[in-house]
């Protein structure tokens, strides 16, 4: 008999990046690893030094994204803090990729 596994649950959050990264090449990197693990939402740049955004996944999802931007070697000194704020349950995707917005 098949068992019904419950559906992970979508979660939605704020983030903030803050530090001096160059911005062409962190936006090309925060987009690709987004695509690898499934994130939807978007990243724009709000000044020199912070950009801001919103993550459409799962938890554990987002977590690994966090986990890789602020890890990432070329980026490690750059990146100062990277916040996460009013994380919730969505009942589903209101973006459909993640993409940086100007």
């Amino acid at each position: 008999m098949a068992t019904h596994e419950a559906k992970p649950k979508i979660m939605a959050c704020d983030f903030e990046v803050r530090g001096k990264v160059p911005k062409e090449a962190f936006e090309l990197f925060a987009v690709a690893q987004a695509k690898v693990l499934g994130i939807r939402g978007y990243i724009t740049r709000v000044s020199e030094d912070l950009y801001k955004g919103q993550l459409q996944g799962e938890g554990k999802v987002i977590e690994a994204f966090k986990k890789v931007i602020a890890s990432a070697a070329e980026y490690v000194a750059a990146v100062k803090e990277f916040i996460i704020k009013n994380m919730k349950v969505i009942e589903e995707y209101t973006y459909k990729a993640f993409e940086v917005r100007a």
